[in-house]
């Protein structure tokens, strides 16, 4: 299912064919509305080059490529539409489709109580979304704190000064949430395998032992780059060494 912009994309002509994005962008709603998936993913990748990102964007290309059974380029497009809008249902109930058909079984460190807590806090709203709160939460502390120095009953002043602790502390904590997300979204040592299938070697070279297989649609954290070679790291601890072009940075 195609989801419609939110947001307005400029109407400036684009550099494709003199289309702009919003042209470009009905135009693939209707291909995909025709079952022409490929093609949609072609346009949705077109408004994507000219940097005008939208978590629909990235959600309607990963569902063009979902139905296109490129399961590698729908995982990346919904990991990209949940990092700009990680409160989205739709968007991780298909990530969370898409990825229950990868091959890779992978355990993953559960999580303590508090790690849950304060993942499932900050997941709440996007970078955006916590910028716009902190700043209401300090506006609104300034109104309590300018009524606990101006008033001058006993009972408004200790009600003030309580509001204005308790806003205080959503403050910094919405400020903290708001960094979080925003390192989140520009994080770049994510990837997705993008190939069917690849080995993971002891060391950055094609003649090194293999160590383990990785496939399509798995989700790898990348360590370090070394020329052509990456080393990268699973969830379970597993680390291996294997070229750039078997992966795709969220």
């Amino acid at each position: 299912m195609v989801r419609a912009l939110l947001v307005v994309f400029m109407l400036i002509p684009g550099v494709l064919s003199g289309q702009s994005a919003s042209e470009l962008f009905r135009e693939a709603n209707d291909a995909y509305a025709r079952s022409e998936y490929q093609h949609a993913a072609e346009l949705y990748e077109q408004i994507a080059a000219m940097e005008l990102v939208a978590p629909e964007l990235f959600y309607n290309l990963g569902n063009a490529y979902f139905k296109s059974n490129r399961l590698g380029k729908a995982i990346l497009n919904f990991e990209r539409a949940a990092r700009l809008n990680p409160a989205d249902e739709n968007i991780r109930h298909n990530l969370h489709i898409a990825n229950s058909r990868t091959v890779d079984r992978i355990e993953q460190r559960p999580q303590l109580f508090y790690e849950r807590w304060w993942s499932a806090t900050y997941m709440l709203f996007s970078a955006s979304g916590w910028a716009v709160l902190s700043i209401a939460v300090f506006v609104l502390l300034l109104a309590f704190v300018a009524l606990y120095l101006f008033s001058r009953t006993t009972g408004v002043k200790k009600m003030a000064f309580t509001i204005s602790a308790v806003c205080l502390v959503f403050f910094l904590f919405s400020l903290v949430f708001a960094q979080k997300q925003h390192n989140r979204l520009t994080n770049t040592s994510e990837a997705i395998i993008m190939v069917p299938r690849v080995a993971a070697k002891s060391s950055p070279a094609v003649t090194s032992p293999d160590l383990f297989l990785m496939h399509e649609g798995t989700k790898v954290m990348i360590r370090t780059r070394l020329g052509e070679w990456y080393e990268i790291a699973l969830p379970n601890g597993n680390v291996g060494w294997i070229r750039h072009e078997s992966i795709e940075v969220i």
